[in-house]
């Protein structure tokens, strides 16, 4: 099979992320308004003081790439301050390379799941929460970072649980020219699972490329 995957293929992860702190610092790296950012959150402002930043509110003075920035501002932790991956049993590794084309089954469904005629908003839900998983940093200054830091996309819990439905739902079906045999089943199968990881943590999501 030509799109059979490669051993070059990179591996993906799904992180847990502090769900209410995506969109704000997301937008305040992107549009601006740092520093009311860090006023208003108290929690981010300990984080950073903690991390070694002396004046977290004056953007200017804080010597990581936006990148760093956003995943260190966003990525869950644990109680005692180090990050908790979420727990999906064997789905997590085959989630992480999918087997084909470029190894992610976020682009295999987003390629090969067809309108099952039953569902059509909930289908375009669906199409619309996959691709900001997908390529939401996707050319921002969010996007790559310092020490090979690779980001694609969030959701926050609310648009978690939404994909989660959508998923689950009988609004989509798979091509019937898919080029492996039940993969688009397999696809949502181990996403699901990480998405399911991360409705019991109550937390958002963010796809990681690890070359």
């Amino acid at each position: 099979m030509e799109e059979a995957l490669e051993s070059t293929t990179p591996f993906l992860t799904i992180d847990p992320m502090v769900s209410e702190r995506l969109e704000s610092v997301h937008s305040a790296l992107l549009n601006g308004g740092w520093e009311s950012l860090i006023l208003n959150d108290v929690e981010l402002k300990k984080r950073l003081e903690s991390q070694g930043v002396e004046r977290p509110e004056d953007r200017s003075s804080i010597k990581w790439d936006d990148a760093n920035i956003f995943f260190l501002s966003c990525i869950a932790l644990s109680p005692i301050g180090q990050p908790l991956p979420l727990e999906a049993g064997i789905s997590k590794e085959r989630f992480g390379r999918f087997p084909f084309g470029n190894g992610s089954p976020l682009t295999y469904l987003r390629d090969w799941i067809r309108d099952s005629k039953r569902d059509p908003e909930s289908l375009e839900s669906l199409s619309e929460l996959l691709e900001k998983l997908d390529s939401r940093l996707s050319g921002t200054s969010m996007e790559r970072g310092v020490g090979r830091l690779d980001m694609r996309g969030w959701l926050t819990l609310d648009e978690t649980i939404n994909l989660r439905k959508a998923l689950t739902s009988k609004c989509w079906m798979p091509a019937a020219n898919e080029p492996l045999d039940g993969g688009c089943q397999d696809a949502a199968k181990h996403l699901l699972a990480m998405l399911r990881a991360a409705e019991k943590r109550r937390c958002g999501i963010l796809l990681r490329v690890h070359n």
